[in-house]
């Protein structure tokens, strides 16, 4: 197997088959000619607006964010950040990390995302940050796909077992 590789449909529905790619819930519809595209799950966190400073080495989060359980639609205010979750929680092999963008229709419509890794090994939820960029308010459908994942193929990482492992639902920033 060649290192540095993206995985296409094929290799992907491989990994899936033999389990060592695990995704929970599993729709056939979530593999894409070149990664996977991943579903909005139902928890949002928004930053309070009245939190005016943090210090992320020592501030709690807890405090700062509101976090929310939508049944339908989630609100994404204009000009504000997000954190949104994937309704799948996904098990990576060891030989397997993600490069997460989000889908290009989400973008045409003023959503921009920072570029995110999901690491060797890692096992969880994804949460995600996006921005509406807009002046809009939008609103994303739950279960609607909008992390598209792209998996390459690594050699000589480590195993993810950081803070982060095993999160569900959106998970809070921690203090640097």
């Amino acid at each position: 197997m060649l290192e540095g590789a993206v995985l296409g449909k094929y290799e992907i529905l491989k990994y899936l088959n033999k389990s060592l790619l695990k995704i929970k819930p599993f729709s056939n519809e979530i593999v894409s000619n070149n990664g996977l595209d991943l579903r909005i799950g139902s928890e949002v966190a928004y930053l309070r607006q009245k939190a005016t400073e943090a210090y992320l080495d020592k501030s709690n989060s807890t405090q700062l964010f509101s976090k929310e359980r939508k049944k339908k639609y989630i609100e994404l205010p204009p000009l504000r950040f997000t954190l949104l979750h994937t309704l799948e929680y996904i098990s990576f092999p060891k030989d397997i990390v993600g490069f997460c963008n989000l889908r290009s229709t989400l973008a045409r419509w003023g959503i921009i995302a920072p570029p995110t890794i999901i690491d060797a090994g890692f096992e969880g939820n994804i949460t995600i940050e996006v921005f509406n960029a807009s002046n809009a308010k939008l609103y994303l459908p739950v279960n609607a796909r909008f992390l598209h994942v792209i998996l390459v193929r690594t050699k000589g990482a480590e195993p993810y077992k950081g803070s982060y492992f095993q999160q569900t639902g959106v998970r809070l920033p921690k203090n640097l």
